[in-house]
């Protein structure tokens, strides 16, 4: 008997948390291969590099916060988010074990959940804590605390989203980076008042929390942007679970 019959099977009901953990372990274990985490990885060690350049700047706090937002909250924790989330319920409908999950009594809020929580918390040791360690490398430390509550709150909310995204769309992946490149970069820089609807601009808001920088994207106030980001995370977990429930699985 497996760990997921043994919190999910009969005669007694599982516990709601017991089977939540067995469902986050589960994906864990599906997402977490070596490519995904030498790939992420990769990614998180050139924001240290980039670090390293910054302090060689004139002045360091402002080019590590546009380092950290042109390419850390613009590309590393978006693609990183992207690559795993959008996978947590592809791999189990790859591996023909989203069949066998449907039909254990366990409520269906709970997989779309561990769909958003196990990327989250394979990005944040990955992606995360290195973009607040660049701030460190570069001698900005008054940057670091706002850029890892920026980056935390970013992955959690593109968590959200993407993992919705991989029970709505067939190739979920494509369509997220598409979003990440046109939306969350090309059309919330460019186009006045967009940063107000992407992750990014609200992201970049808690960003400039950081004393004595400017940042180019500012959605609105920081307070504001805590409550925004959990927010879309929270709605993408329930358009998950809206879907997961109907769903015609096969």
């Amino acid at each position: 008997m497996t760990a997921l019959d043994t919190a999910t099977g009969a005669p007694s009901r599982p516990g709601r948390v017991a089977s939540l953990v067995t469902l986050y372990r589960l994906l864990l274990r599906t997402q977490v291969t070596v490519p995904r985490l030498l790939g992420i990885a990769g990614l998180g060690a050139l924001s240290l590099v980039i670090g390293l350049f910054a302090r060689w700047d004139a002045n360091p706090d402002q080019a590590t916060v546009d380092a950290i937002s042109g390419y850390g909250l613009g590309i590393l924790v978006p693609v990183a988010t992207l690559w795993l989330a959008t996978s947590t319920i592809g791999d189990l409908v790859e591996d023909r074990l989203l069949v066998y999950l449907s039909l254990k009594p366990v409520p269906r809020w709970q997989l779309p959940a561990a769909a958003v929580l196990a990327p989250f918390t394979v990005v944040v040791p990955l992606a995360v804590l290195p973009l607040a360690a660049s701030a460190l490398v570069a001698g900005a430390s008054d940057v670091a605390a706002p850029a890892l509550l920026a980056a935390l709150l970013a992955a959690l909310a593109y968590a959200g989203l993407f993992a919705a995204a991989g029970l709505w769309f067939r190739r979920a992946i494509w369509w997220g980076l598409a979003f990440v490149l046109i939306w969350e970069n090309a059309v919330a820089y460019s186009v006045h008042g967009a940063a107000r609807f992407t992750v990014i601009g609200w992201a970049s808001s808690i960003l400039g929390l950081a004393p004595d920088v400017d940042v180019q994207l500012d959605a609105g106030s920081a307070a504001a942007a805590f409550v925004v980001l959990v927010a879309i995370a929270v709605a993408g977990w329930l358009a998950a679970t809206w879907r997961y429930g109907r769903v015609d699985i096969d």
